[in-house]
């Protein structure tokens, strides 16, 4: 008797879908291979993935230029501390008198009564042009600024902790973020194998289920019943291949891949350990007192970025109080200066200048007392927004640790759900091949293995991702 139809197309779906399908590892079969990227795949593991992703992330780019942006202001404010300030200058002037022709008068010196005087004796010309030459170099130095040069440098230094720590909490964020990415590409990859199998295994019953109906042993009908299941197998297995590909696409996409080259990027478990038995399990602290807790806040380095942030505002508020205070400024020079019709002719007289400068602020509007109690409200604000943040970070914590310990339930519950449904398959299988079941009992129990290695699958890898998560949340990562 023929093939039915349906079954062969059901078969020729199923099984191409399995030869396109990726291993464990995310490998991806020849066949898919481009004359554009046909080139040897390149093996991530996940540290590689974590390192290219911190390499090439936008915001950490921006934190590490603003770790170098805060270490120079650091040394600006110090040279401008410490340091005088100095300067040259020198001019040259021609003034032209647009009289066309200038006289002055020449006068004698003669005494009269005893008394010197001068005399007029006479006129003479004078050129209508006049050159004058002035140069001049000083050095200026702050003896006093009512602290607010120090305050500055203190300004600047906690602003750079707080950019320095910043760029090391982004990167664990990063990190946490490829690390998710790059479980749920494993996972998927895992999946796409429990669906071939499954399709293996459903394509097996239905050969047999046909070879009894070619016998004469079994109805028409238990060979459209299974023709239906290898049907929504191979459904399946598109939808498991697509999440995988589609979870890959995540994953290159935050390491900054361009999409063309996604092909040839491969993961590893390199690295990973997924292994669930219970010495993994004994390992894992899911018991953590409030006092580690309170020890792995204080270190978390979005923490220390925030109260960086805290102490630079409130050094702003001592450097904005030193307008209260005088300022004493000494200052020297020497410089010259002279004028002549003749250029060449021109005498310039050289001298040497010294002197302080005290400037003491009597009113100024009240502005400089209402700007520091301004500045206050903003501390005060971003110490409340601190408090609140921490409490956000222990409820995480928190639900770190119920994940953790929900996650640990769940392998048990996935494990033994799926050696029953296993057992189930085979006992419903050897009843059919005795007659004493039937195709009925195989196709709920090919159902419920399907739902079994899903639940296995996503349990394993809900447990591996839960602790991470933990030590993420209290700040043990160092990337």
């Amino acid at each position: 008797m023929r093939l039915p139809i349906f079954y062969s197309l059901l078969v020729t779906v199923g099984l191409s879908s399995f030869a396109m399908a990726p291993n464990a590892f995310g490998q991806n079969a020849p066949s898919q291979s481009t004359p554009s990227t046909a080139q040897v795949p390149k093996t991530l593991t996940l540290d590689e993935a974590v390192k290219l992703a911190v390499l090439r992330n936008y915001n950490t780019r921006i934190d590490s230029n603003n770790v170098r942006r805060g270490a120079i202001e650091v040394t600006r404010s110090k040279d401008n501390m410490w340091l005088p300030t100095a300067g040259a200058s020198a001019g040259w002037n021609y003034d032209y008198s647009l009289q066309a022709q200038r006289t002055r008068a020449i006068f004698a010196d003669t005494v009269i009564g005893g008394i010197p005087i001068q005399v007029p004796t006479g006129t003479e010309s004078v050129p209508s042009g006049s050159h004058t030459l002035t140069w001049k170099a000083s050095v200026g130095y702050n003896l006093f600024n009512g602290g607010s040069d120090l305050a500055r440098v203190n300004v600047a230094e906690a602003s750079l902790g707080a950019a320095q720590n910043s760029y090391i909490w982004n990167r664990q964020v990063t990190a946490f973020t490829v690390t998710t990415d790059y479980l749920d590409v494993l996972r998927n990859a895992e999946l796409v194998d429990a669906a071939q199998k499954t399709l293996q295994e459903a394509v097996a019953q239905l050969n047999l289920v046909r070879g009894k109906y070619e016998a004469g042993v079994v109805p028409i009908g238990q060979v459209y019943q299974q023709e239906a299941v290898v049907g929504q197998d191979s459904v399946s297995l598109i939808q498991a291949r697509n999440s995988y590909e589609n979870a890959q696409a995540t994953l290159l996409f935050v390491l900054n891949v361009p999409p063309d080259q996604f092909p040839n990027y491969t993961f590893s478990l390199v690295g990973i350990d997924t292994s669930t038995g219970p010495a993994s399990r004994i390992a894992v602290d899911t018991t953590i007192q409030p006092g580690k807790i309170d020890q792995a806040i204080d270190h978390r380095p979005d923490i220390l970025a925030q109260l960086a942030t805290i102490d630079a505002d409130k050094f702003r508020i001592d450097e904005t109080r030193g307008a209260l205070y005088p300022s004493l400024n000494a200052s020297a020079g020497i410089g010259g200066s002279g004028a002549n019709s003749d250029l060449s002719r021109v005498q310039v007289a050289n001298g040497l200048t010294a002197g302080l400068s005290l400037s003491v602020p009597i009113f100024d509007a009240m502005q400089t007392r209402l700007l520091m109690q301004e500045e206050e409200v903003d501390v005060e604000n971003a110490e409340i927004l601190l408090q609140q943040y921490v409490q956000q970070i222990r409820n995480d914590v928190t639900v770190a640790i119920n994940n953790l310990k929900g996650a640990e339930q769940a392998l048990d519950a996935a494990n033994i759900g799926l050696r029953s449904a296993e057992e189930s398959l085979r006992l419903a299988e050897e009843r059919l091949s005795v007659g004493a079941g039937t195709q009925v009992d195989v196709v709920v129990a090919e159902n419920q293995v399907v739902g079994a290695r899903v639940s296995w699958v996503n349990a394993k890898y809900s447990w591996v991702l839960a602790q991470r998560q933990l030590q993420y949340t209290l700040g043990q990562w160092n990337y």
